[in-house]
């Protein structure tokens, strides 16, 4: 090992002592986590149009446990209670979601294709439809009508860990724990308490794998710009059902890096 690697890996070895020696606050902090998770929850719910800009990553473990990240980033606008546009583009996928209240529409860019589901439901029932088809909507559980009820499930442990800037933003940075998942997020501080970073970790799974969502550009109200909830197809694309729109995950097929976990 080169001295310049040497001192590099001993650089790493001793931020790592650090954090592994953090103790953070018990008292100061933990009361409030809930109540500042609360507000941010009201505060979505009540606005009736919001529009964001969201970057996305996903970690994976190969059967060699090497962690790979997807990126993705895309758009986000939301007209309660039932009007819904998602945009998201990766390496693996480019797609566009709309739900004008009675028919959802998936054209992947990518595979020249998309598919149309009638149906009428709430922004609530949609999610639901579109998880169940493996189509996520970008921190789908902060869009839902039940955001803190969703959120704060099987929640054992929750503390405010500190003050914290995300994108120059002031913020409160919340950690909390579930049996199976760990979740953090950074609610922006002052009359718009917005999340604007989102993390959650597999901590059973090995190498803890996380997801993770970072929020810009927001805006509610007046501030949204018209939006259509209709997709222009293009005349080319060929029609098929849903379940046949493969390539529209943040993944791979695990052919391209083997079974990931």
């Amino acid at each position: 090992m080169s001295s310049t690697s040497l001192s590099r890996l001993k650089r790493i070895l001793s931020y790592s002592a650090v954090a592994v020696g953090l103790v953070l606050p018990t008292h100061a902090w933990a009361d409030d986590a809930k109540d500042l998770l609360k507000a941010m929850s009201d505060f979505l719910v009540a606005q009736k149009s919001i529009s964001f800009n969201y970057q996305s990553s996903l970690e994976a473990v190969t059967p060699d446990f090497e962690k790979l990240q997807f990126v993705s980033s895309g758009t986000a606008n939301i007209t309660r209670p039932d009007k819904l546009r998602v945009t998201r583009t990766g390496g693996f996928a480019d797609i566009d979601v709309s739900f004008d209240g009675s028919t959802l529409t998936v054209h992947g860019k990518n595979l020249d294709a998309y598919a149309k589901v009638d149906g009428k439901g709430s922004l609530d029932d949609l999610i639901d439809r579109l998880a169940d088809a493996g189509v996520e909507a970008p921190g789908a559980d902060l869009l839902s009508s039940h955001v803190y009820d969703i959120l704060m499930s099987d929640v054992t442990e929750a503390k405010h860990i500190s003050s914290a800037f995300v994108d120059g933003v002031e913020c409160e940075y919340l950690a909390f724990r579930t049996p199976e998942l760990d979740w953090q997020i950074w609610i922006q501080t002052g009359s718009q308490p917005i999340p604007r970073r989102y993390v959650i970790t597999s901590k059973h799974v090995v190498q803890a794998p996380q997801y993770t969502l970072e929020i810009s550009n927001f805006k509610s109200g007046a501030d949204v710009a018209a939006t259509s909830y209709n997709i222009d197809i293009p005349a080319n694309a060929k029609t098929v059902d849903l379940s046949e729109l493969q390539s529209i995950d943040e993944l791979p097929a695990p052919a391209v890096t083997g079974d990931m976990q």
